[in-house]
């Protein structure tokens, strides 16, 4: 009574915890992974902080206006003396006087002309935006392509362990079916034996894939950057698992045309679209460049004052005035013009590493295609050669029932279907990678 209450509690707390543990998709993962990931965070405020810098720069298009108060309180002190005009002596009496003086202003100033540089210093801050924005994305879009490939391999590794599993107990089967042969007598002791070291490397085995297993959700939860000791599963409800040889030939002729693929990635990908706005940028700042060197500033400035010795008198004087301010750079040891030509040549070194990256992209793509090509090829082998590997195990233990073959041969013979098992789930998970990074490097995995 006592053994069926522990085992009832056993499955009890089993279950509980099953149910309990949280289960993980794809989108969940590449969602959390974003909102945790500290880049993702500190881009969002570099966003805001250029956000600032571009309403900085649309606000000193207009005129300033400062405001302006003061006191001051002077003291002129004399001890008096003796002056003489013509001859005649005057007595200078001793002085001790103190004197306020209060003022308020109002100035303003404003730049009407520097060749249009102050607003072109608008369209600089604004592309400088649009590259953090670009960053943003990008960030993101990597973060997603790493999180497929962490949860890719939990669900392959998965695979492996159930692989495994089956193994085992089939191993642990053919180890009971010995025992009864040898029972009756049509078996020996030493194909127990031999069994039961099969059995022992097959629990070896099932163990090092399930710590695989559990360090590949490790990996899953780094790059997700949340709680490591956390117990979860992963669901592929998401992904299609089950395809045929038919949709897997569908992908792959969907990729044959790696140069389409290339001109796509060429509209949407984030890496390339931050090269160009970097060309945009230095463009952008080459012609405030040339604006400050061959165009004169020309500004407008006002100023209205108060000023008294007492401030119920600040009325009484008043001043107010208003005029133009043009400069211009005749000569500034060469700064400017060197300025100028800097900012021409680091436009041809980015426009250099767009053409570099155009090329960089080309190649992703096209060995990403033979990538999938591959694994396609190697499917189709796997599939031919796990039928045949069948075949050959059924052979082996039928021949070893009626006492034609030995236990090795059957051994061997399992052994070799569960290494095939084992590889077309390696090939399989791989190809559904494969299509995951060529979609990546094209620019078209969704997030």
């Amino acid at each position: 009574m006592k053994k069926i209450f522990a085992l009832s509690l056993f499955l009890f707390i089993s279950v509980f915890e099953i149910q309990a543990q949280e289960t993980i998709d794809l989108n969940e993962a590449i969602k959390d992974a974003i909102k945790n990931n500290t880049n993702v965070s500190n881009l969002e405020k570099s966003l805001e902080i250029q956000q600032l810098s571009t309403s900085s720069a649309r606000g000193d298009l207009f005129p300033d206006l400062n405001l302006t108060a003061g006191w001051t309180r002077n003291n002129t002190f004399s001890e008096g003396t003796v002056r003489f005009v013509n001859g005649v002596p005057t007595i200078i009496p001793k002085q001790n006087s103190w004197i306020n003086n209060f003022n308020v202003g109002v100035n303003t100033s404003v730049v009407l002309f520097n060749g249009f540089a102050n607003y072109t210093q608008v369209k600089l801050s604004q592309a400088n935006e649009m590259a953090v924005r670009i960053d943003l994305e990008k960030e993101k879009y990597d973060i997603a392509f790493r999180i497929n490939s962490a949860y890719f391999d939990v669900l392959k590794k998965e695979k492996i362990v159930v692989a495994n599993e089956e193994n085992l107990a089939d191993s642990k089967r053919t180890l009971e079916s010995i025992k009864e042969f040898m029972n009756v007598g049509k078996r020996t002791i030493a194909d127990v034996y031999r069994q039961d070291v099969q059995v022992a490397q097959n629990e070896l085995a099932l163990e090092r894939s399930k710590n695989d297993l559990d360090k590949s959700k490790i990996d899953l939860l780094l790059a997700i950057n949340t709680d490591l000791n956390k117990q979860y599963a992963v669901s592929d409800n998401t992904i299609k698992t089950d395809l045929t040889e038919a949709d897997l030939k569908a992908v792959l002729d969907k990729n044959a045309n790696t140069e389409m693929l290339v001109n796509t990635a060429l509209q949407r990908r984030y890496d390339y679209q931050s090269s160009l706005q970097i060309v945009r940028i230095n463009e952008v700042q080459l012609s405030i460049d040339k604006k400050n060197l061959y165009f004169p500033t020309l500004s407008a400035t006002s100023n209205y004052n108060l000023n008294a010795s007492r401030i119920n008198g600040l009325q009484d004087s008043r001043s107010f005035t208003f005029g133009f301010l043009l400069s211009y750079p005749i000569f500034q040891g060469f700064s400017l013009d060197n300025k100028r030509q800097t900012s021409e040549i680091v436009i041809k070194q980015r426009q250099e590493d767009v053409k570099q990256l155009e090329q960089q992209i080309r190649s992703d793509i096209k060995k990403s295609y033979l990538d999938i090509e591959t694994q396609y090829k190697q499917i189709e082998i796997l599939n031919r050669n796990i039928v045949s590997a069948e075949q050959d195990r059924l052979l082996s233990e039928e021949n070893y029932r009626v006492g034609l073959g030995t236990i090795l041969e059957v051994q061997t013979a399992a052994t070799k279907l569960n290494s095939l098992k084992i590889d077309l789930i390696n090939a399989y998970y791989d190809f559904l990678l494969a299509e995951k990074r060529i979609n990546y490097y094209s620019g078209e995995l969704s997030y």
